[in-house]
């Protein structure tokens, strides 16, 4: 179960850095839709974005969309193992 889980969290973590890579943030918003949110509320909160802050959105698409993956993934998982036995 730790092997599956670390898989479907590394892709991803992978898909979500080839998405910020590709630059369309309507890929972003697609993929990950709770982390775009939590950017974008804290835009309008009035909060400049620094370099820093810029740095720290992405890192919390990358680590929301591991998260994601990991729990639609056990869960398909887990789905298909309970049909399949």
């Amino acid at each position: 179960m730790k092997k599956w889980a670390a898989i479907f969290a590394f892709a991803g973590a992978l898909w979500m850095i080839v998405v910020l890579v590709s630059g369309s943030l309507l890929l972003a918003e697609i993929s990950n839709y709770p982390g775009v949110y939590a950017a974008r509320w804290l835009q309008f909160r009035g909060i400049a974005p620094s370099p820093a802050m810029i740095w720290g959105f992405k890192l919390w698409l990358v680590l929301t969309c591991a998260v994601e993956w990991l729990v639609v993934g056990l869960g398909v998982r887990a789905i298909g193992q309970r049909f399949l036995s």
